[in-house]
C-alpha cells in the first residue's frame, strides 16, 4: 500500500494543514487496522468483486484471492465469514475505538483530523460501499467509527472518479 509514502511526500509539500504521521495514534491504527482486515477477510473479500468491481477486474480480483486463501471466494465467505469473523474482530474494533476517543473524539486527536484517521474513514467508505449492514455492523461494535465517518463526511462528497 503506497498511501503512507504519498502522506509523506503531501506533508513534505503542503505542511498545513498537517497530518500528524508523528502522532503515537498512528501507529496503533497501522498496527490494528491490518489485524481488522486479515478477522473480516471471509465478509469483505467476497462482497468486494460482487458490490464493487466491473467484469475484468472481477476475474482477476477472484483468481489472485483464490491464490492467496487457497479457496475460491465464496468457500473463504462459507468457513471465515460468518458470525466468527464479527466475534474474532470485535475486540480489534473496540481497541481501535479505545484510540479514536482517548481525545475526545470524533478524530483520533479530538478535534483535529489526521492520516490516521483518513486510514479509517477511507476503510469506512470501503465498508459502505460492500453493504450498509457491513458499516452498521462495525458502527454497532464500535460507535466512534460511525462518528468519525459523520465528522469525516466533507472529504467523501466527490466520489465520482
Amino acid at each position: 500500500m503506497d498511501s503512507k509514502a504519498i502522506a509523506i511526500a503531501l506533508e513534505r509539500i503542503y505542511p498545513d494543514p498537517p497530518l500528524h504521521l508523528d502522532a503515537p495514534q498512528l501507529a496503533k491504527i497501522e498496527e490494528l487496522w491490518p489485524k481488522v482486515m486479515a478477522t473480516m477477510r471471509g465478509v469483505t473479500m467476497p462482497r468486494t468483486p460482487r458490490m464493487l468491481l466491473n467484469d475484468r477486474s472481477k476475474e482477476y480480483f477472484e483468481e489472485t484471492r483464490k491464490e492467496r486463501f487457497g479457496m475460491p471466494l465464496p468457500e473463504l465467505e462459507k468457513e471465515v465469514g460468518g458470525e466468527e469473523a464479527w466475534v474474532e474482530g470485535r475486540p480489534i474494533l473496540q481497541a481501535i475505538g479505545a484510540v479514536l476517543k482517548e481525545n475526545g473524539g470524533p478524530f483520533i486527536l479530538g478535534d483535529t483530523a489526521s492520516y490516521a484517521d483518513f486510514i479509517l474513514v477511507g476503510a469506512m467508505q470501503y465498508l459502505k460501499r460492500l453493504g450498509e449492514d457491513v458499516y452498521e455492523r462495525f458502527v454497532d461494535i464500535e460507535p466512534a467509527f460511525g462518528k468519525l465517518y459523520q465528522a469525516s463526511k466533507q472529504w467523501l462528497e466527490r466520489d465520482d472518479h
